[in-house]
């Protein structure tokens, strides 16, 4: 019977009058588990489609409500014979070795003894209704003991979602609730199970990182099994359109800003919206339609880690539900220091990406109008529309005459140089002077003392400091930087389509990167200094190569691959960065010939084969923040014998794994797969198709996908039009599976016999495969070449985890037999 009714108050239960997100706040802060609602259970399940958890015996016991609901419960399996159990099948070969790589096995079959669930997607209801239909009974007692121990951790648990778990109480939509679990696996220690249907891939498994309480390492990510049904994406509730922002820049690099926006509801929005801004941006106020609104902003760690956030997430209240189809007009006013001094009158423009309130990245219109003192000028997403000096003031707008995803900005003290090609502006600035870090330290030197000392004590001698030497000029290549960056935007444009906006800007940043918006590059400033300037450790070739001739060539490309062009999700975004990285190399390729691209992809293939860093040896068990008690005794699973074995970067994990291959110390497998083996794949299509088919590929792809998301398959798909007749595997599904979606560099022994004499020659050609798995087999071109021939005959053949061999009558013997030399294949040859 008391089943019964906290059933019906779990489903009756209004949100309260005059509830707002601060006092649901407060709540959540206080939030306690209820030893009125323990229960003795057996034989409950929770299914959300692919994932499902197991309750076979033990304790559940919820916390008390919050906003009229219990949102989270804590399972303990203490007793003999008590246990639960959680089961994941990740749905393709991708993911299933990711989760392999981290457990062991390829699906996910745990048992555990503890764990805490947090929920706003109905969980609550679904269990007390199979505790009430098994007559379970309710242990108090055992509550009282069980509040006692882990209400802190529960509280710390719910902290960590509190912005999430607030926005799911004020619109009270279950279709769109959450359900995470911590848990305490016997064998796999603390990790984390997340069902998310707002998430582009609702379902999520990983770990907190036991070295680093910052890091999230995701195990395995995927759509449920009724979006991958209904191969549909997840929708937005609403979309931010027309931004009109005005930014004034005060004296001492504080930002003020009041950003406009028109809101467009897809679905009916109820409770709250929620937005993302960077950290150091302070919400002063928002209004809708003209009326105040409710801001709720906390910090939500762990959701944070999952969703791999850099940006702090906050609700806007409604003051009504915004209806299917209706549009709204958003303010905000908000302030902070995203832009920080480098030194010399020079400034580094921290949040680039999120210094306005946005929701994901959307194609939309930007106005942008900065006011900054005088000395300064200001640089940023769109065509100029006007720039003017009054008093103290500098006024500059610029608006995107075409819609963008998002819009930077760049401050300092420019100089710089204007070009016209093609029907299009390039404006490129740079910095009077250098920031501080790239000056040369004056040093200290101590001289020999003028007179020589009579007595047995030496005299001192004289310190005295050199001067730093003339300091690099930043200006010295503008001209020829703004020639190049020019010449690059005009063949890309020849042959990919016109970029999104008719002005690219281009400015320095403090750093040794590159960032390409719409219509704006941000530049390292070692990119403008000559290699004689540039700090020593840099004045290599393989350096000079990338600040002299990739990098702004990159940048310029991501105008066409990121900006017009963009990736479906995460497991997509290596397409962008890698198409902008080898149209760079084709630039590169263009000016100083095939030997200079095949020398960049000999490094990236390197690069790709040095050795994968060790991780840090455990401290402890990656356990959940306040989740140790005496009873969750936790282990880790012990690295198998093949993953001792020394890795390369390469071998990480597949390059559509996206940002879940970075590490934040040592060599970076993100880094290296994304750019450079990205950079491979396209060489390798493009050594498949020929230059033509490659380039008339590309102008497609930007005509077919422009303001559009591009999906890997979807590339693959389009890859395989273009493939020429005669060439194996025309629908490329054995090139991705091998390349794209799995890891391996093979290396590659050719051997040939020939047999007979002349008119009847037999050739037996061997191709060795090693180094890779031996479900790894990659089509090559073997070239046979014959005295006198202007083209060789061409024969593939797929290579197996045995030596394969193939024979051939000939009229005469060849020349000569390999691996052909323009095939562009990313191995080692033997």
């Amino acid at each position: 019977m008391r089943a019964y009714s906290l059933l019906a108050i779990c489903l009756a239960w209004p949100l309260a009058a005059g509830e707002t997100a601060s006092s649901i706040g407060a709540e959540l802060r206080q939030i306690s588990l209820d030893p009125e609602a323990c229960y003795r259970v057996r034989d409950l399940t929770v299914e959300k489609e692919d994932l499902r958890l197991y309750f076979t015996d033990g304790h559940l016991i919820f916390t008390k409500p919050i906003a009229g609901q219990r949102i989270a419960a804590l399972y303990s399996g203490s007793e003999p014979g008590d246990d639960a159990e959680v089961l994941l099948r990740p749905p393709d070969r991708s993911e299933r070795a990711g989760l392999a790589a981290a457990t062991g096995s390829p699906n996910l079959n745990e048992h555990f003894h503890s764990a805490i669930l947090v929920f706003t997607d109905g969980t609550a209801e679904e269990l007390l209704k199979q505790i009430e239909a098994g007559g379970q009974r309710r242990d108090p007692e055992r509550g009282l003991l069980l509040a006692g121990q882990m209400s802190e951790a529960i509280r710390n648990l719910c902290g960590s979602f509190q912005v999430r778990l607030v926005l799911d109480l004020l619109a009270r939509d279950h279709s769109r609730g959450v359900f995470f679990s911590a848990v305490a696996g016997r064998q796999l220690g603390n990790f984390d199970l997340l069902y998310d249907p707002t998430l582009p891939e609702e379902i999520v498994a990983g770990q907190v990182s036991s070295n680093d309480s910052a890091a999230f390492k995701i195990w395995t990510s995927f759509q449920g099994r009724k979006r991958r049904r209904a191969k549909a994406p997840a929708s937005a509730d609403a979309v931010m359109e027309n931004y009109r922002i005005e930014a004034e820049l005060q004296p001492d690099l504080t930002l003020s800003v009041v950003t406009r926006l028109t809101a467009k509801a897809r679905q009916r929005v109820a409770g709250a919206l929620s937005f993302e801004l960077a950290p150091a941006m302070d919400v002063l106020a928002v209004r809708i339609d003209g009326q105040p609104a409710e801001v709720f902003r906390r910090e939500s760690m762990r959701a944070n880690l999952i969703g791999n956030r850099v940006n702090d997430p906050f609700l806007v209240v409604l003051p009504s539900p915004m209806e299917a189809g209706s549009s709204h007009e958003i303010e905000f006013v908000h302030s902070g220091k995203v832009i920080r001094p480098a030194g010399n009158n020079v400034y580094y423009v921290g949040a680039r990406t999120n210094w306005y309130p946005s929701r994901g990245y959307h194609f939309t219109t930007y106005d942008l109008t900065f006011k900054v003192p005088k000395d300064l000028r200001v640089v940023a997403t769109g065509d100029i529309a006007e720039e003017r000096v009054e008093g103290e003031w500098r006024i500059a707008r610029r608006r995107s005459t075409s819609p963008v995803r998002l819009a930077g900005f760049n401050i300092g003290e420019y100089e710089g140089v204007e070009l016209t090609r093609a029907g299009f502006q390039v404006q490129v600035f740079a910095n009077r002077t250098v920031e501080t870090a790239l000056q040369t330290a004056p040093r200290t030197v101590i001289l020999p003392p003028v007179w020589p000392s009579r007595s047995a004590v030496p005299r001192p001698g004289q310190i005295v400091m050199t001067p730093s030497g003339v300091p690099p000029n930043p200006a010295a290549r503008l001209n020829e930087l703004a020639a190049e960056i020019a010449s690059a935007l005009e063949w890309m444009a020849a042959q990919f389509g016109p970029p999104p906006l008719k002005t690219l800007t281009v400015s320095p940043i403090p750093g040794n990167f590159g960032q390409g918006f719409p219509g704006l590059l941000y530049l390292s400033t070692i990119s403008y200094l000559e290699e004689k300037e540039r700090p020593a450790a840099l004045q290599t070739a393989r350096h000079y190569t990338f600040f002299s001739e990739i990098l702004h060539a990159h940048e310029t490309a991501h105008q066409w691959w990121g900006n017009l062009v963009t990736s479906e999700s995460y497991h997509d975004d290596w397409l962008t960065e890698a198409l902008a990285n080898y149209s760079a190399l084709l630039v590169l390729e263009r000016k100083k010939g095939a030997k200079a691209l095949e020398t960049s992809l000999e490094e990236y293939r390197d690069a790709l084969r040095s050795p994968l860093p060790e991780p840090k040896p455990d401290q402890k068990p990656a356990a959940t923040q306040g989740f140790e008690v005496n009873a969750l005794e936790l282990k880790q699973p012990e690295a198998s014998q093949s993953q001792r074995k020394t890795r390369t970067l390469e071998s990480a994990g597949p390059i559509t794994w996206g940002m879940r291959l970075h590490v934040d110390t040592g060599p970076d497998p993100w880094r290296a797969i994304t750019y450079d083996k990205g950079s491979w794949i396209l060489h390798m299509l493009r050594r498949r198709m020929g230059d033509a088919r490659f380039l008339g590929m590309l102008g497609e792809l930007r005509k077919r996908y422009a303001y559009r998301g591009l999906t890997t398959e979807g590339f693959r798909e389009l890859a395989a039009e273009f493939s020429p007749a005669g060439v194996p595997d025309s629908d490329l599904q054995n090139f991705f599976d091998n390349w794209v979606y799995s890891t391996g560099i093979p290396t590659i022994e050719v051997s040939s016999k020939v047999t007979g004499k002349a008119p009847a020659v037999q050739l037996a050609v061997t191709v060795k495969q090693t180094g890779v798995d031996d479900d790894f087999g990659v089509d090559l071109p073997v070239e046979i070449r014959f005295p006198g021939a202007v083209k060789p005959l061409v024969k593939w053949i797929r290579t197996a985890p045995e030596p394969v061999t193939f024979t051939l009558k000939l009229k005469a013997p060849p020349a000569k037999v390999e691996l052909a030399p323009g095939a562009g294949v990313l191995a080692v040859r033997k």
